[in-house]
């Protein structure tokens, strides 16, 4: 009996204690896990980043009297490699041909077109045997009387139109070895080429030994297709040193699709966007990376210096890294920036150079992005 009374006792004191410790405004709980919050924002909600709360937080990583949730004891799952497969050698790589294909008709005479703008007559030339995979293509032919620039003659193949290459000083003029970029799209098999008249009342001029000089992923050169030669220089004349001028469309390009021709005002750039309506060839398929190059080829130039000039429209708009022309391999910038944007064309002087033979000159848009513009080059002779 004493040892429960002594026990009674104890609780009864507890209780007391209890009471003491409360204050009389606060409200007694019996849940063990009750916290009291700071008032939260009327508009919060669960994805707010309402910051940490180390009054709350705090309380909850260090409730000692909270309860432990049992360890899981079993083993961790182990993973286990699958066996390895064998997915055999990598497929071989190709290696890029070098290839010519000449027309059918190429040791015959040359063909002549002498009609009307409206006429329906072609010369046609058919280049058999493309090979599947065409990585680019060159299309190679002579000419006699190619004298009317940007209005001679428009070729076609594979469904694309190119401008006719021409200078007014081939007048009655058999030149030879005409190059004519047309990318790298070309169905495999027969491909058909077509050369039909210009804009010109009357068009006249003669074509023949029509090639293609390609480069293919192929094991080798098909069926009557030769190994492309290097082109060659033809040397250094002795004849009176004379200016000389080769416009934009009498230049071949690569990555053509990146190019609008703007014969209404005479010059090409390189483009992304909604550029078709302004081009007048229907060539303009940019890749969006207004990359290429333009190629102005002047042969047989006589042994002189010479001003190297370079017509091209400029707007504010060009390339903010100034574009880049070399002249046989040497490099130098052309700020096209300038000027009030309108359309007409202005000249800028590239440099002076001694020059003869064979002399390039590359409008170079792969280095850096941006809209780069050419009208013509120009070689200039130093009187």
């Amino acid at each position: 009996m004493k040892r429960v009374g002594r026990r009674a006792w104890a609780v009864s004191m507890v209780a007391g204690l209890s009471l003491v410790a409360c204050s009389p405004d606060e409200t007694l709980t019996t849940d063990p896990n009750a916290e009291v919050e700071p008032p939260w924002p009327a508009d919060a909600s669960v994805d707010d980043d309402v910051g940490p709360r180390p009054e709350v937080d705090g309380a909850l990583t260090q409730d000692d009297d909270a309860p432990v949730a049992p360890v899981d004891a079993s083993p961790a799952p182990v993973d286990v490699p699958s066996a390895p497969v064998d997915l055999g050698a990598p497929a071989p790589v190709v290696p890029e041909q070098r290839c010519r294909v000449e027309s059918t008709t190429f040791a015959a005479a040359m063909q002549e077109l002498d009609v009307g703008p409206t006429s329906a007559a072609r010369l046609r030339f058919t280049l058999p045997g493309i090979p599947a995979g065409v990585t680019a293509a060159t299309l190679v032919y002579d000419s006699f009387d190619s004298d009317h620039p940007n209005e001679e003659g428009v070729i076609t193949l594979g469904g694309r139109r190119f401008e006719m290459p021409a200078n007014a000083a081939w007048d009655n003029v058999t030149v030879p070895g005409h190059r004519v970029d047309v990318g790298g799209d070309l169905d495999a098999g027969d491909n058909a080429v077509a050369f039909g008249p210009g804009p010109l009342a009357r068009s006249f001029f003669r074509v023949g030994r029509v090639a293609l000089d390609f480069t293919a992923r192929v094991e080798r050169c098909p069926g009557a297709a030769t190994p492309m030669p290097m082109p060659t220089d033809a040397g250094t004349p002795a004849g009176p040193v004379v200016e000389r001028t080769i416009g934009y469309r009498a230049a071949t390009y690569t990555q053509r699709g990146n190019w609008v021709f703007r014969c209404d005002a005479n010059y090409a750039y390189t483009a992304r966007g909604d550029h078709a309506s302004e081009d007048c060839t229907g060539g303009y398929a940019p890749d969006g990376t207004l990359r290429g190059t333009a190629t102005f080829t002047f042969t047989n130039v006589t042994a002189a210096t010479y001003d190297v000039l370079i017509g091209s429209r400029h707007s504010g708009n060009r390339n903010t890294m100034l574009a880049l022309f070399t002249v046989n391999g040497e490099a130098d910038r052309v700020n096209q920036r300038t000027g009030d944007g309108a359309l007409t064309i202005v000249t800028d002087v590239w440099g002076r150079r001694a020059l003869s033979g064979t002399v390039r000159v590359v409008l170079d848009t792969t280095r850096n992005s941006g809209s780069d513009s050419v009208s013509f080059v120009t070689l200039r002779p130093v009187r």
